[in-house]
């Protein structure tokens, strides 16, 4: 045992090393005149073999984007690079090579976070990610985490359920919202106050029903205290359910512990299809105007990190002031627990 933790402990030191070495320090935080300041609540540091441009890079184009806060997380899993692949897959449908569940993405982005000034630091809200959601032990990798990094993470997430096509491709059997095995994460979210961002599909491409909304709603009313943000409104590439905004207009009048966020292409495929925003959702938005929240979901790279997250500022337009304010940076704050020696 005590070999098994100086291996670790010297692991995530040569980790720290390489952060060091190729992590250049971010400039002074610039602010951009915008009329909107913005809180990304959806990215991750990290793409899916575990690579990223940097936190400094990342940092410097919030910078330019008017983004003061980031929700940050790992990725759950990385793409497979097999010996009949000559090239690298570096996206999950680069091809059909399966993926595998990486608890060590925790690490890459906790050390990563460590390693910059308490004023940048601060910017940053991580959460947990780097665990199998079909494994009753899931919350004990959570657990561990939270000792090695006390006052660092502030959720779990990005968690995958369904996933369009990254769910046949996931090694073992697939995991859904509602799964036994997740009931421990949920009780311990609650008991700590931690939101949770899930990912998962309320349909697929073969049909135009919501075939899996039961899911969810199964965990959402099955644990009335875990703050619970569905990520892209439920909704995945090349799916559009039906009645979907009725859909989530029942759910937000009767879950008061649901939120959604906007990230992904959640917004050019429903909200503003070819540009042009849709007023029913405009109208939601307004009636429920601390339930949604906005974010890139980038993955590792962000050169461009600004156009994707100023891609909101036509529905900001839209909306009433006070409401666009929520939107856009309020709301996050809201859900997130207050980290020690940290006002928000």
């Amino acid at each position: 045992m005590k070999k098994s933790i100086s291996a670790l402990v010297l692991l995530i030191a040569f980790t720290s090393q390489i952060f060091a070495q190729k992590t250049h320090s971010p400039s002074p935080i610039t602010k951009v005149d915008y009329t909107y300041r913005i809180n990304d609540a959806h990215c991750h540091y990290v793409d899916f073999v575990q690579e990223t441009e940097g936190i400094g890079v990342l940092l410097e184009q919030m910078d330019k984007a008017g983004v003061d806060n980031i929700v940050l997380f790992g990725l759950p899993v990385t793409k497979l690079w097999t010996d009949y692949d000559q090239e690298r897959p570096i996206y999950y449908d680069d091809n059909d090579a399966p993926v595998y569940y990486y608890s060590f993405t925790d690490v890459i982005l906790a050390e990563a976070i460590k390693a910059l000034p308490k004023q940048q630091k601060d910017r940053i809200y991580p959460m947990i990610c780097g665990f199998n959601p079909v494994d009753k032990n899931g919350v004990d990798h959570i657990k561990r985490m939270m000792k090695m990094y006390p006052d660092l993470w502030v959720g779990i997430g990005e968690v995958f359920f369904r996933h369009d096509d990254l769910s046949r491709m996931t090694y073992g059997r697939n995991p859904t919202a509602n799964d036994v095995s997740m009931e421990p994460v949920y009780e311990f979210a609650a008991e700590k106050n931690l939101p949770i961002w899930i990912h998962s599909d309320i349909g697929d491409p073969m049909s135009n029903k919501p075939k899996f909304l039961y899911e969810m709603e199964e965990a959402i009313r099955n644990h009335p205290k875990t703050k619970i943000i569905w990520c892209h409104i439920g909704d995945t590439r090349n799916v559009v359910v039906e009645g979907l905004p009725e859909i989530t207009t029942r759910l937000l009048s009767t879950y008061p512990n649901l939120y959604f966020d906007l990230s992904w292409v959640i917004f050019e495929q429903v909200v503003a299809p070819e540009g042009k925003l849709d007023s029913v959702w405009v109208n939601i938005f307004e009636q429920f105007p601390t339930r949604f929240l906005v974010g890139t979901d980038n993955i590792g790279g962000f050169s461009d990190y600004g156009k994707t997250i100023r891609k909101y500022e036509v529905l900001f337009d839209a909306l009433t002031p006070e409401t666009a304010k929520k939107l856009a940076s309020e709301n996050m704050f809201e859900l997130l627990p207050k980290r020690s020696g940290k006002n928000n």
